[in-house]
C-alpha cells in the first residue's frame, strides 16, 4: 500500500500521522477534505455587512494590543489597501505587529470600513485565489502538516495500490480514473473538477463495498448449499394454537418465509426486522422447533446476560416441554458451565441461549443447524462468521428491533434476505408520549405518586451515570438523590447502569421485575429486551441528547402488560431542530417512519453504532443523500458477481476481497 517512509517526511511527522491511523500512502490519499473554502477577490463596492471577505494590504503601524484577561488579547490597527484604509481587529494574535510585508487577511466585514480578522497569510491575494481544502485536524497535526504530506502523496500516487474501475463501468458513467479523482479531490482548480472527483469517489466507495457484500451473498446462498431440514409443517401448525396468543397475518407471512428457507437446499441467511412488540421471538421459537423436528440443534445469541435469561424463560414458554432448553453466560459457575457444554456436545440440549460466550471455541454442538442472533446489528460480520462455524452449513436468522429503512438495509445487509413484521398484536397497549420542555421533576411528582398507588412501576432514564462537570447532563446519581428527597422513604428506588457488576445488575433487575422496587433510575442499559409488565411509565431526562430510534426503543419498554404506557420526554433544549425532532415521537409510533427520520437527521453511524457493529463508516458517500449512486452501485456489483469469471471484472472483484480494501470501511 506504500509505506510513509517513501514520502521522506520527518520521523516526528510520521509519528503524528500514525497516531491518527494515516499509516500508508493510500490512507493519506483517502483522507478527504471535510470542506472547502473559496477565496475570491470581490470588489469592496459589493461588500455587505456580515460578508466573509479577503483583502490584500499592509499593516499601518502602530498596532495597539490590549489584554482582556489571562492570555486573551485584542489587537487593533489600520490596514492600507488599494481600495483605501480599513480598521482591523484581531483576537489573540499580538505578534501580528511584527509583520511589515504585504499580507492577505480573511474575516468578517462589520461595515463602515471595519473588519474582524479570523485568519491571515503572508502572501499576495492573487496567489491564494481559488478552492482550498480544509481537513479535520487532530491534536498536534495542523492543516499545513496534513496539506504538505498529502501534496507529497499525490506526487507518488502511482505507487499506491489502487485498483481502477472495470473499463466498461468507467466509460458507461463517464467517470474519472480513481487516481485522477484523488488528485482533484485534494487540489481542485475549479468547481467542475471537484464535482467530478466527488461523484467518482462516491461511486467507487459504494461499488467497492457492494462488490464485497454481493460476493459474500453469493458465497453464503449460492455456493455454500445449506442442509435441507426435513420436517412436517403440520406438526408446527398443530403447535401454534398452544402459543399464548394468535399470530398476526404479518407473523404468518414471515413464518412461511423462514420455514421455506429451512426446507430449501439453499442456506438461510435472513434478517427478521420488526418494531418493539411485533413478535419476532415467537417466529424464532417456531424456527427452532422446526429445526428440532429435523433432528438439529439451535443456538440463540443475544447481546446481554439480562436478555439471555429473559429469552431462556420466553423460549421455554413457547416450545414443547419435551425440548431441552439451556442458557449459558460468563458469570455462570464453572461447574454448571462445564456440565452444559458436555450435554450440548452429546446433543442432550436442543437449543442453547447465550451471550458472546456462545462464540468461544469451547462451545461445541454435536449437530447445530440454526443460529438465531437477536439485536444482530450489535454483532459484527466477523462474529457472524465465527458463529457459522458452529455447525456444517448452518442456517442463519438475524433479528433486530431497530427498524432499518430500505436504503439502509441495502447497504448493511445486502448479503441477506429481509423479512419484516409490520403489524402489531391487538393486545399491544398504546403508549402516550408527552414532551415537557423543562428538566424540573417537581411538577411530575403528583403523577408519579398516583402511578405508584396504582401499582405501576417507573423507569427514569438519564444520559450519564455521574456528573462530569462539563456537559451539565442529568446523571443517575444526582437524579436518584433528587427523587429520594422529593418522595421520601416510602417509595423504593433502585439504580442501574453499565458500571455495576453483572451480579449487581441482576440483583437490581430481579428486585424491579418482582415489584420490590417502584422506580428504576437507569441509563440506556434497559434499551433492549428488558420486559417488566407492570413498568408502564418512562421518564427520559435530556431527551434531546438521544437519537429518535433510541428514544423509540426506550419507549418500547412500557405498555407491555395489561395497562397503557406513558412516556415523558424532558428537555431544556431551545434549539428548534431538537424540538422538532422530539415532536416526531408525539406524532407516530411507527418505528420505520421514526428510523427514516433518524437516518435523515443523524446518519447510520449514530443509529447503529459503527464501532460495535462492523457497519461501514463511508468516507465520502452518504447513504441518505446519495441513494441513486448507492442503488446504481448495488446493481453493478450484482452484475459483476454474476459474471465473476469475466476477465474484465476479475481484478476489481479480487481487489475488493483483499483485507486492505475494507480497512477504510470498518
Amino acid at each position: 500500500m506504500g509505506n510513509l517512509s517513501i514520502l521522506k517526511l520527518s520521523t516526528k511527522m510520521i509519528e503524528k500521522l500514525h497516531e491518527v491511523q494515516l499509516d500508508s500512502l493510500e490512507a493519506l490519499l483517502r483522507y478527504y477534505p471535510s470542506r472547502y473554502e473559496t477565496i475570491e477577490d470581490i470588489p469592496v463596492s459589493l461588500w455587505k455587512k456580515g460578508d466573509r471577505i479577503s483583502l490584500e494590504g499592509i499593516i499601518v503601524q502602530p498596532v495597539k494590543t490590549t489584554r482582556i484577561r489571562g492570555k486573551l488579547s485584542v489587537s487593533r490597527f489600520m490596514f492600507q489597501t488599494k481600495q483605501g484604509l480599513f480598521n482591523l481587529t484581531i483576537f489573540n494574535r499580538p505578534w501580528i505587529s511584527n509583520i511589515t510585508s504585504t499580507m492577505t487577511i480573511f474575516g468578517k466585514y462589520e461595515g463602515d470600513h471595519s473588519i474582524t480578522v479570523t485568519q491571515y497569510k503572508g502572501q499576495a491575494l492573487s496567489t491564494l485565489l481559488g478552492i482550498h481544502p480544509v481537513y479535520r485536524v487532530h491534536r498536534d497535526l495542523s492543516q499545513s502538516d496534513l496539506q504538505k504530506a498529502i501534496e507529497k502523496a499525490l506526487l507518488l500516487r502511482d505507487l499506491a495500490l489502487i485498483q481502477e474501475f472495470p473499463i466498461d463501468l468507467k466509460e458507461k458513467y463517464k467517470l474519472l480514473s480513481i487516481k485522477q479523482a484523488l488528485k482533484w479531490i485534494h487540489q481542485p482548480t475549479g468547481s467542475e473538477e471537484l464535482r467530478q472527483a466527488v461523484r467518482t469517489l462516491k461511486y467507487e466507495e459504494f461499488l467497492r463495498f457492494q462488490t464485497k457484500l454481493q460476493y459474500d451473498r453469493y458465497e453464503n446462498i449460492e455456493v455454500q448449499a445449506g442442509k435441507m431440514k426435513l420436517f412436517d409443517r403440520r406438526v408446527i401448525e398443530s403447535w401454534i394454537p398452544h402459543l399464548p396468543f394468535t399470530l398476526t397475518s404479518a407473523q404468518g407471512k414471515v413464518l412461511d418465509e423462514v420455514l421455506n428457507d429451512l426446507q430449501s437446499p439453499k442456506r438461510m441467511y435472513r434478517l427478521l426486522q420488526g418494531d418493539v412488540g411485533s413478535g419476532k421471538t415467537v417466529i424464532a421459537a417456531l424456527a427452532i422447533y422446526a429445526t428440532h423436528l429435523a433432528h438439529f440443534q439451535s443456538a440463540l445469541l443475544v447481546p446481554t446476560e439480562i436478555l439471555a435469561k429473559q429469552h431462556f424463560v420466553t423460549l421455554k414458554s413457547y416450545l414443547p416441554s419435551s425440548m431441552k432448553v439451556e442458557v449459558i453466560y460468563a458469570s455462570l459457575p464453572s461447574k454448571t458451565k462445564k456440565e452444559i457444554l458436555e450435554r450440548l456436545a452429546h446433543h442432550e440440549i436442543d437449543v442453547l441461549v447465550g451471550t458472546h460466550a456462545l462464540i468461544s471455541e469451547d462451545v461445541k454442538f454435536e449437530n447445530c443447524g440454526l443460529v438465531v442472533a437477536d439485536e444482530q446489528h450489535r454483532f459484527g460480520v466477523n462474529q457472524r462468521r465465527l458463529l457459522s462455524a458452529k455447525g456444517e452449513k448452518v442456517d442463519f436468522l438475524l433479528m433486530t428491533a431497530t427498524p432499518i429503512p430500505r436504503t439502509m438495509a441495502n447497504v448493511l445487509f445486502g448479503d441477506l434476505e429481509i423479512s419484516t413484521i409490520d403489524q402489531y398484536h391487538q393486545s399491544k397497549k398504546q403508549v402516550h408520549t408527552t414532551l415537557i420542555q423543562d428538566l424540573d421533576l417537581k411538577p411530575l411528582i403528583p403523577k408519579i405518586i398516583s402511578f405508584i398507588e396504582k401499582k405501576q412501576q417507573i423507569y427514569v432514564v438519564c444520559p450519564a451515570i455521574e456528573s462530569d462537570g462539563e456537559l451539565e447532563l442529568n446523571d443517575v446519581n444526582t437524579v436518584t438523590k433528587t427523587l429520594r428527597k422529593l418522595l421520601g422513604n416510602s417509595v423504593l428506588i433502585d439504580v442501574l447502569h453499565g458500571k455495576l457488576s453483572t451480579e449487581a445488575k441482576e440483583t437490581v433487575l430481579e428486585r424491579f421485575t418482582s415489584n420490590q422496587t417502584q422506580i428504576l433510575v437507569t441509563t440506556t442499559v434497559i434499551e433492549v429486551g428488558v420486559n417488566v409488565q407492570s413498568a408502564n411509565v418512562m421518564i427520559i431526562y435530556d431527551a434531546d441528547r438521544f437519537g429518535l430510534s433510541q428514544l423509540h426503543q426506550l419507549r418500547g419498554r412500557v405498555g407491555r402488560g395489561l395497562d397503557e404506557g406513558y412516556c415523558f420526554l424532558l428537555s431544556a433544549s431551545e434549539e428548534e431542530t431538537a424540538i422538532e425532532r422530539m415532536k416526531v415521537l408525539l406524532e407516530t409510533t411507527d418505528g420505520f417512519i421514526i428510523a427514516e427520520k433518524d437516518l435523515e437527521l443523524r446518519g447510520p453511524g449514530e443509529i447503529f453504532g459503527l464501532k460495535q457493529s462492523g457497519i461501514p463508516s463511508f468516507l465520502i458517500a452518504n447513504v441518505v443523500l446519495d441513494q441513486n449512486i448507492l442503488m446504481t452501485s448495488l446493481n453493478d456489483a450484482k452484475m459483476m458477481i454474476s459474471h465473476q469469471k469475466d476477465p474484465l471484472y476479475i481484478p476489481w472483484i479480487e481487489d475488493c476481497l483483499l483485507e486492505h480494501s475494507t480497512q477504510l470501511l470498518d
